[in-house]
Parts: structure tokens; sequence; C-alpha cells
């Protein structure tokens, strides 16, 4: 009997140790906030560890630790763009969507579209094509354009002004039917646009030179 009650109380400790070190948080690894913005010598930026203009969408999608949807978006002037979208991101403690527009030629984006799905009527107007897989597979190589980060939580004017400093110019959108018009700041150096838009969310573009 002694025996089978010191092998009870040994294997509830040693339960209750494992239960203890999974409860112990493991250590987040370091990431980049939207405004450590460093200017790279080509003068594009580099932030959430993508350098604009450099940097492929496989390895993109390395730094950020998520895995996007990449898709073809026609605006109703047929103008074509390709993307990859991410419904959430988390770095540095800080949740967000985030679009990243790819580089990819003109005669290859017609092939793609060929290819793809009929395009899917999206709120904005455009519409949405699927890609084929070979596709996907190609826009792995693609090298990043520009980002637009929508953080979760607004950032008003006073924390941009806080992190980025005074605009270098700054205008107003057309207004919406509201009366409501957008608020639009620009920093020339980081090749950066801030959106205070009137529905609440801000948005953050940053793009190569």
């Amino acid at each position: 009997m002694r025996i089978i009650r010191n092998f009870i109380v040994g294997l509830l400790l040693v339960l209750v140790g494992i239960a203890a070190i999974m409860l112990i948080p493991s250590p987040q690894p370091p990431a980049s906030k939207p405004w450590e913005v460093t200017v790279m010598p080509d003068n594009n930026v580099q932030v959430f560890g993508i350098h604009l203009g450099k940097t492929d969408y496989k390895t993109a999608q390395q730094a950020l630790r998520v895995f996007g949807k990449t898709a073809i978006f026609t605006d109703p002037d047929n103008k074509a763009t390709v993307e990859a979208y991410f419904d959430s991101v988390n770095l540095g403690g800080l949740s967000a969507k985030m679009v990243l527009n790819l580089v990819v030629d003109e005669d290859k984006i017609a092939d793609m579209l060929e290819r793809a799905s009929a395009g899917k009527l999206q709120p904005s107007g455009a519409h949405q094509h699927e890609l084929a897989e070979e596709d996907k597979q190609f826009l792995l190589s693609s090298p990043v354009a520009a980002i637009t980060y929508i953080p979760s939580v607004r950032l008003d004017e006073e924390m941009i002004q806080e992190r980025f400093g005074a605009p270098d110019s700054t205008n107003t959108g057309l207004p919406d039917d509201e009366g409501n018009a957008d608020i639009i700041w620009l920093y020339q150096k980081l090749n950066l646009t801030v959106i205070f838009s009137s529905n609440n969310k801000t948005l953050l573009i940053y793009q190569t030179k």
C-alpha cells in the first residue's frame, strides 16, 4: 500500500509540475512595430521586416509569421492589382489587418486573369478574382511594393505625431454622403501616407519610391 501511495503522490507531483510549466508564458520573439521604419540605401523603407521593392512575398510571410491569401483585384476601370491580404496579424503586441501589393508585370497579370475565377464584387466596387494554384505559387517570388496597415485600435492624430513626428504635408479627402472627409498626412522621407478615415479606421500606407 505504501508503494502505491508513493507512486500516486509522485504522479501527482509530476502532473502539477507539467501544469505549472504550461502556465508560464513563453517569451514572445521581438517584432517590428509600425513606427519602426528604416530608410534603406535604395531610399525605400523597411518595416515589419519587409524591405519594399526587395523582399518577396514568401519572405514577407515569414517576417509576419502568418500566411496570407492572394488575389487579383480589378476596379471599375479594369485596372488590375495583385494583392496579398491578412485578416489578422499580431506583431509587437499590436493586432491589425494588412494588405501587401505585389510587383507583377502587366502581361503576367493578364495571363493570370485568364486562369482566374470570375470576379466577385466587393463593397468598394472592385472585383476579386481567385487565382489558379500555379499563379499562387508564382507570387511567392514577387516583391512587395506597398503595405497597407489597418490596426484594430484606432490611432489618433496625437498618437501618430508622437511616433512619426509632424507630417510634411496634410490634406483632406473628398467628403462622403454625410459630409465627413478623410484627413491625410504625408511623410515624404518614409514614403508613408497616414489616413484618418471618417469611418474611425486609421490606415498606414507604406510605398516604394
